[in-house]
């Protein structure tokens, strides 16, 4: 049915609402732009920088940090008991003179002031070998410390790089859905004006104008995914400035150079989690040695300088009390009940379950290594595919329009054309992230840095 003579009525009220709609965006897109410039400067942030924000600011890497802290305390109490130690005591007394009754007959006591002090030294000589254990517990506690601060900030690392991952990600669709909102406009245009010559029905203006009104839900959808993955961001690297965050760092695929041997073999050697059970079983061995000690004797040396003085209201002092003291003691317990049998079979225990928990760690690490390894090479081949079937998809796009102007193709076989590369195009930025993702994944099983440096920046 040909509607020639129609087209000219029809076409300017249509023009003149698509120009009011235009006009209409662009002054919600300035009022947008306006208003996040009140609420203040755009945040450049690049992954290095969110990096070193989350070391300073996240509340779980500092808990840690304080943690490690106290424990080199630790290794100074254990020195502090080879060392002996001092006591000192004073007194500075004054008694008001009066007068006391014994036997009924009457005394006075003059005004009189005493003075007194004593020094005690006490050293252990021998502790049946237990300060020698103790600092080495105490070493052990203090490695084991540090190994767990470096396995958390590892791990907040990990989540923080995933995070950054995953809101580069989303912002990513967001600019895919806005490319794919100007495609489906430009269909609708092109429906429209095949629609006012004649050349097709209205239901291909009405397919046109449903897709893009799906199209814009979808950006809808993906603008609050993303607004929520930079939230999370925000809390992962221990908050930041109010307003707008820029992330800065762009991601390229490539093509993956590890060796899974020698990774695994890395990774048990350095990995925290394993240098931390690594600590804490030398912490136990000398926790095991320290129980085995209590059936050995201890010999202790003790000195002690005692002097005080008392003096009337004259103050002529006199010595009333002068004494030093020494002594040597031996403390042997021969028999006890089985309370030391019971501490060190309980140690050993502890020695034995901490070697478990390391093997069953080193297991864990192999199994978690050789699958992130396995896990980046398909990444990498769904990447590479992917690049191919955008190609692919965006040819026929280009074909399915030239189809469609000539009146060789239906608008249906046009839209199927522009899914299919929308959906090439989604599937090309999913498989970008995920690589990075899967990289991120064996860096947090190795517990190497694996990241290009171009990727930081």
């Amino acid at each position: 049915m040909k509607r020639g003579h129609m087209s000219s009525p029809t076409l300017y009220p249509r023009a003149f609402h698509r120009l009011a709609l235009t006009l209409f965006c662009l002054l919600a897109t300035a009022a947008g732009v306006l208003a996040q410039a009140q609420a203040g400067d755009t945040l450049r942030l690049s992954l290095r920088v969110a990096l070193e924000a989350g070391q300073r600011e996240n509340p779980v890497v500092l808990q840690a940090a304080f943690s490690r802290s106290a424990a080199g305390a630790g290794v100074w109490d254990a020195y502090g008991n080879l060392m002996p130690q001092v006591g000192f005591q004073g007194l500075a007394q004054r008694s008001e003179a009066g007068t006391f009754n014994l036997s009924g007959r009457p005394f006075v006591s003059p005004l009189t002031y005493t003075t007194a002090y004593q020094w005690d030294f006490t050293h252990t000589l021998l502790d049946a070998g237990r300060d020698i254990f103790r600092i080495r517990g105490a070493r052990a506690e203090s490695e084991r410390a540090i190994a767990a601060y470096d396995s958390q900030w590892w791990q907040t690392r990990a989540d923080i790089k995933q995070q950054y991952l995953g809101t580069r990600r989303h912002q990513a669709l967001v600019a895919q859905a806005a490319r794919e909102i100007e495609r489906l406009e430009h269909h609708v245009l092109l429906a429209e004006s095949r629609y006012d010559v004649g050349e097709v029905t209205k239901s291909d203006v009405l397919q046109s104008q449903l897709s893009l009104n799906q199209g814009q839900v979808g950006s809808l959808e993906a603008q609050q995914a993303a607004e929520e993955a930079r939230l999370a961001l925000r809390r992962l690297v221990g908050g930041l400035p109010p307003g707008p965050i820029e992330l800065t760092t762009n991601f390229e695929v490539f093509r993956p150079p590890f060796d899974v041997e020698n990774l695994v073999d890395r990774a048990l050697d350095l990995h925290p989690s394993v240098r931390e059970t690594e600590a804490q079983e030398r912490a136990d061995r000398a926790g095991l040695w320290i129980a085995r000690s209590a059936y050995f004797p201890g010999l202790q040396f003790q000195y002690s300088l005692s002097r005080s003085a008392a003096d009337t209201s004259d103050f002529q002092f006199s010595d009333l009390d002068s004494r030093n003291f020494w002594a040597f003691s031996l403390n042997w317990q021969l028999f006890d009940g089985f309370s030391r049998l019971n501490e060190t079979s309980r140690a050993n225990a502890a020695l034995q379950s901490t070697r478990a928990e390391r093997r069953r760690r080193e297991l864990s690490i192999e199994e978690s290594v050789r699958t992130a390894h396995s896990r980046i090479m398909t990444s990498y081949a769904a990447h590479q595919a992917n690049m191919t079937s955008v190609e692919l998809a965006t040819e026929d796009l280009r074909l399915g329009q030239a189809r469609y102007e000539t009146g060789a193709g239906s608008f249906v076989d046009l839209l199927d054309s522009q899914v299919r590369a929308a959906e090439a195009e989604t599937d090309l930025i999913a498989s970008t992230y995920d690589f990075y993702v899967a990289l991120v994944e064996l860096e947090r099983s190795t517990g190497l840095d694996l990241f290009p440096e171009r990727a930081s920046e």
